[in-house]
C-alpha cells in the first residue's frame, strides 16, 4: 500500500496541481528567498521557529516566508524572522468538528490563495518541516515552482522533493533536532546549525496590557504568579480536576494561580479546579495569543501538561513543569530548555505510539501532585533542571 501511495500520490498532485514551468535554480548558496512550510499545530510550530535563527546566520541577507494553519499562524505573526506569511489548512491535520467534504474544501481553498501568493514572491527554496508521511506540504512547493524542495524521505511526496533528508533513528533526539535535519543536504557550517532555538517575538504593549489587567497590576514587574495549563490536544494527555485540586490548593496558599485554556470545556475544568479557592483566577478564553505568550514570559514557573504550553515557556525562558504520557516519546517531544522538567512513569510499554492510549494511561495518571509539584513546605521550587523522571 505505502509502495502504491507513493506512486499515485505524486501523479495525483501533477494532474491536480497544473503549475507553470520550473524556474531554473539560482545558487543554492545564496537564496533569496526562503519558504518554510509545517501545517501542523501550535506546539508544532513553536518548535518550527528553532529553525529561523539557523536560517538567519546561514542566509542574512534573504527574506523568509512560512506556510502554517489558520489554527497556528498566530504563533508567526509579527515574528521578526518571517517576512511573509501563507495559510494553507491540509484536510489531515484538521481537528476542527467539521464533516471531512467540508476539510477537503477549505484546504483546496486556502492552498489556491496561499499558491498564487507564493507563486508571486517567486522563492528560491523551500523547507518542508512536519516529519510525518502525509501532510508535509511538499505538494504546495512543488505546485508553486520553487526549483529547490526539501523534506524527508519518508513522505508520500518524497518525489516531488530535490532534496531528501532521513529521519535520524535515535529516540532521544528532540523534535527540534529531527526537524532540523531537513536541512541536511544544503550541507549548513556546523556554526550556524548550533543557532537552532525557538524564539517568540517579544511582548507588545496589548499584551502587557491584557496581563496586567487581568492581575489587576499597574505593570508586570509588581506581578508575581505562576500559570498552570491543564487542557491538551487529545483529552488522554490531561491529568484529572481531582489532580489539579490539589495543586492548586498546595500552590494557592502563597502564590497567584492563573488558569490558562480555551474553551467551555476547559473553562468548566477551571471553574470546578478553583471553586471556593482564593489567589486563583480563571484565565481561560480571557487572553489573546499575545496576551498568553506575555502571561507566560512573566511567570514564575509554568505547570502542565504535555501540550504547547511547555514550548511556549522554553522558547521565551520561562521554568516549567510539565506531566507528559509514554505514548510518543517523552525524549522526543519534552520541551528543549534546561528550565523544563518533564515528569512521567517509565513503563515497558512506552513510548507505544498509539495515540489512542490505553485505558488506564498509568505512564500518567501514576504522577502525583506532590511528586509534580517538587516540594516539601509550600514554597516553590528553585533551579528546576529538565529531567525524565
Amino acid at each position: 500500500m505505502r509502495k502504491f501511495l507513493s506512486v499515485a500520490l505524486p501523479l495525483a498532485c501533477r494532474v491536480l496541481y497544473r503549475s507553470r514551468p520550473r524556474r531554473e535554480p539560482g545558487d543554492p548558496r545564496h537564496p533569496r528567498r526562503i519558504l518554510v512550510l509545517n501545517g501542523a499545530h501550535i506546539g508544532d510550530i513553536v518548535i518550527s521557529t528553532s529553525i529561523l535563527p539557523i536560517l538567519r546566520s546561514a542566509y542574512p541577507g534573504a527574506q523568509i516566508g512560512f506556510v502554517a494553519a489558520s489554527w497556528s499562524k498566530m504563533v508567526l505573526e509579527n515574528h521578526p524572522d518571517v517576512d511573509y506569511l501563507h495559510t494553507v489548512d491540509h484536510f489531515l491535520l484538521n481537528r476542527s468538528n467539521q464533516r471531512l467534504l467540508h476539510k477537503i474544501r477549505q484546504h483546496r481553498s486556502s492552498h489556491n490563495e496561499a499558491l498564487r501568493e507564493i507563486k508571486r514572491l517567486n522563492y528560491d527554496l523551500a523547507i518542508c518541516m512536519y516529519t510525518y508521511k502525509l501532510a508535509d506540504l511538499l505538494e504546495t512547493a512543488w505546485a508553486a515552482g520553487i526549483p529547490v524542495r526539501l523534506g524527508f524521505r519518508g513522505s508520500l511526496l518524497a518525489s516531488l522533493a530535490t532534496g531528501v533528508a532521513d529521519l535520524p533513528g535515535n529516540p532521544f533526539l528532540t523534535q527540534s533536532a529531527l526537524q532540523a535535519e531537513v536541512l541536511r543536504p544544503l550541507a549548513l557550517d556546523k556554526r550556524h546549525l548550533t543557532r537552532r532555538r525557538a524564539t517568540l517575538p517579544h511582548n507588545t504593549r496589548d499584551a502587557t496590557r491584557e496581563v496586567c489587567a487581568l492581575l489587576e497590576v499597574p505593570g508586570l514587574q509588581y506581578a508575581s504568579f505562576c500559570v498552570i495549563h491543564m487542557g491538551s490536544g487529545a483529552r488522554n494527555r490531561e491529568l484529572p480536576t481531582t489532580f489539579w485540586r490539589e495543586v492548586a490548593e498546595l500552590l494557592s496558599r502563597s502564590h497567584t494561580l492563573v488558569f490558562t485554556g480555551k474553551g467551555q470545556r476547559e473553562r468548566d475544568n477551571i471553574a470546578h479546579v478553583i471553586s471556593g479557592l482564593s489567589r486563583c483566577i480563571n484565565a481561560c478564553d480571557r487572553l489573546s495569543w499575545s496576551g498568553f505568550v506575555a502571561a507566560i514570559r512573566s511567570a514564575d514557573v509554568v505547570y502542565g501538561v504535555e501540550s504547547m504550553a511547555g514550548h511556549v515557556a522554553a522558547a521565551v525562558g520561562t521554568r516549567c513543569v510539565v506531566a507528559y504520557t509514554g505514548i510518543a516519546g517523552v525524549a522526543c517531544w519534552r520541551p528543549e530548555s534546561d528550565q523544563c522538567t518533564v515528569l512521567t512513569n517509565h513503563l515497558p510499554c512506552a513510548p507505544c505510539q498509539d495515540f489512542r492510549g490505553c485505558e488506564q494511561m498509568s505512564c500518567l495518571q501514576r504522577v502525583r501532585p506532590e511528586e509534580f509539584l517538587g516540594i516539601a513546605t509550600d514554597t516553590l521550587p528553585r533551579n528546576i533542571p529538565m529531567t525524565v523522571g
